[in-house]
């Protein structure tokens, strides 16, 4: 009993309330975080997971399928999280701000956007996700502006297209700089972009 209280004190929270498959998807989802792709070996995914070569390969014939996989669940959480704050009253400018600081380790980057630059993912396999998520937060934006302004709740001083391009850019673009600069510069970029929607939508 001791050595098994000793052994969980040394595995992550979400290892002892999950099964094998489920710890070696999260490790992966942190390691492709914390490392990208390219960076993170299978040999990495085992270790923070406790799992053998044998029950890696067992649940995932490759690491393309488990980052795959991996990074599928980081798309869906990541909806979410965008669709939870849409969901918030207030101001849509409030909503997208309460968004971009969802993330709290701005020197990590995004969940998602920092995978774009590992050249591994230009497998389709890989690249779908990704392409699924900023295709679903730019039509969502862009149907949520059009909707406030056809209720006359806003008035768009520019496309809503662009205006929805400019918003993923600039989180984006925070979390790159924020990464090169090694000093987080989120609070910056949202003040910034919350400049940039003060002029592009005038609240009515």
């Amino acid at each position: 009993m001791k050595l098994y209280l000793l052994l969980c004190t040394h595995l992550p929270v979400w290892a002892s309330v999950m099964g094998k498959r489920e710890e070696i998807i999260e490790a992966a989802k942190a390691l492709l975080w914390e490392k990208g792709y390219e960076a993170t070996s299978p040999r990495d995914i085992q270790a923070m997971s406790n799992a053998g070569q044998g029950s890696f390969y067992h649940h995932f014939p490759s690491k393309q399928e488990l980052a795959r996989v991996a990074i599928e669940e980081v798309v869906r959480e990541r909806i979410g999280d965008f669709e939870e704050a849409m969901l918030l009253g207030g101001r849509l400018k409030d909503r997208v701000l309460t968004f971009m600081a969802q993330n709290d380790q701005p020197l990590q980057g995004c969940r998602v956007g920092r995978l774009v630059w590992d050249s591994a993912i230009q497998e389709e396999e890989l690249r779908l996700p990704l392409d699924w998520y900023f295709r679903h937060l730019e039509e969502r934006l862009i149907e949520i502006m059009k909707a406030e302004q056809a209720t006359r709740k806003v008035k768009l001083n520019m496309p809503a297209a662009q205006i929805a391009l400019v918003i993923m850019s600039v989180i984006q673009g925070s979390f790159a700089v924020s990464r090169a600069m090694k000093r987080s510069r989120a609070e910056d970029a949202r003040a910034a972009l919350l400049a940039f929607l003060d002029v592009a939508i005038t609240d009515r």
